[in-house]
């Protein structure tokens, strides 16, 4: 019973995760094969700038459909009513607020992530683009968890599905077809979101919920940013460590080691989504089960997620150390490219058991209103890799830049267990 559940929902979510890895590196794929390395590493570079519209709308999002499924749960769905609501004027706000914040601090913002040169010129393009369609990254990804929370597992996979569809083909038109290179990409991106974010509020139409009628309410802001915030760190966390990974692999291994980290991001990237889904996929149950109570049902779905994660990332351990000779070809790196992805990839690849564990820990706990232990599991994984980083390398060098991701993720997942040993001891 439990597990027929569970999976309904989360083999959507899963997908849904897997079409937005295959999102990101799209992109990647077609400036790689048309522009070159310079093109493919200022998408990297940028990125993390990229990801914190991302990260607004998943963390508002989620956090505005936790509250929303916990109260409906409840019974209590008049109030429940009114989070969604807030929810779309948070992201509304958002979305104003990005490109004025953003665009006048482009130049400088630039230096920071290190992009100089060609690679700063490509970067300015491509990030301009998406900074003034912030509208359709933030409500593209931010209504994916309202329509998840409404009954609507298999719908936001098609509203993911219709997002890429439309991300490929435009990509192919503006980048290989007429040639806009960067810009062309990020054009794609944007309007692959909107349709996206269209799409899901259809639905939400559809199931008579009045999106269109906003509730201002700071209280109810608070609330939704407080059970958001570890969603949001799940989203910019990786991005984060994506520029510190930029910064000290510039510094001790040069631009090849950062092209090499590229190519292993995006297919990295893409199964820290996966397990993100399977985390995500079992949230709106979670949540239902909190808000009636039913600690049973609750404990069984945690297990679940825990076992379907486990085995996805050992199955992508397998796959992309087969494959780790033939990465970089994917997308058109130079032949001392690949063949560094295929030589430092398997260091990576060592923390994707340690991650599984710790992403569905996070989601069960973000999903039960305990904002406090899943934020200190999301940003302590951060601030072990930042703090391995300023130490290791000076003696060790470029492959404890490499090293110190993994290790961090080991240490994050122990403190995962230790939070959900203490949870139970006082459940």
């Amino acid at each position: 019973m439990y597990s027929k559940k569970f999976f309904r929902f989360v083999m959507p979510s899963i997908l849904a995760f897997a079409l937005s890895g295959i999102y990101s590196i799209v992109d990647g794929y077609f400036v790689g094969n048309n522009v070159g390395d310079a093109g493919m590493t200022a998408i990297n570079v940028v990125f993390p700038i990229v990801s914190i519209l991302q990260a607004l709308g998943t963390g508002i999002g989620m956090g505005g459909s936790i509250q929303y499924s916990i109260l409906k749960a409840a019974g209590k769905e008049e109030n429940a009513l009114k989070y969604l609501r807030a929810t779309i004027t948070c992201l509304l706000i958002s979305s104003i607020l990005m490109p004025l914040i953003v665009l006048p601090l482009m130049t400088p913002i630039l230096k920071i992530l290190g992009a100089t040169g060609i690679i700063a010129e490509y970067g300015r393009s491509y990030l301009s683009v998406v900074i003034l369609g912030s509208f359709c990254q933030i409500f593209g990804t931010g209504m994916t968890p309202l329509v998840r929370n409404n009954g609507g597992a298999s719908f936001s996979m098609i509203t993911m599905i219709s997002g890429f569809i439309t991300n490929v083909i435009l990509d192919y038109t503006f980048v290989w077809v007429l040639g806009k290179g960067v810009a062309g990409a990020a054009l794609a991106t944007v309007t692959g979101q909107f349709i996206t974010a269209v799409i899901g509020t259809c639905y939400l139409l559809w199931k008579k919920i009045p999106v269109y009628r906003l509730h201002f309410k700071p209280t109810m802001f608070l609330r939704i940013f407080k059970n958001g915030i570890s969603a949001f760190g799940i989203t910019l966390c990786p991005n984060i460590t994506l520029l510190l990974m930029n910064l000290f692999l510039l510094k001790y291994g040069g631009e090849s080691s950062v092209a090499c980290y590229a190519v292993i991001s995006y297919a990295t990237y893409f199964v820290y989504l996966i397990l993100q889904g399977v985390g995500d996929g079992c949230q709106p149950l979670l949540s239902d089960y909190f808000g009636r109570g039913d600690m049973t049902a609750l404990h069984k779905t945690k297990h679940l997620a825990y076992i379907t994660a486990e085995i996805i990332a050992a199955l992508s351990f397998v796959l992309l150390y087969v494959l780790r000779y033939h990465t970089g070809n994917l997308f058109g790196a130079s032949e001392t490219v690949t063949r560094m992805v295929g030589d430092n990839m398997p260091i990576l690849l060592v923390g994707f058991l340690f991650l599984a564990y710790a992403r569905v820990s996070t989601s069960s706990f973000y999903a039960t209103q305990e904002a406090v232990k899943s934020s200190v599991i999301v940003y302590s994984e951060i601030i072990f890799f930042f703090l391995l980083l300023i130490i290791f390398p000076r003696f060790f060098g470029e492959p404890a830049v490499w090293w110190s991701m993994s290790i961090a993720q080991i240490l994050a997942m122990i403190l995962s267990a230790i939070l959900n040993i203490k949870h139970k001891s006082v459940s």
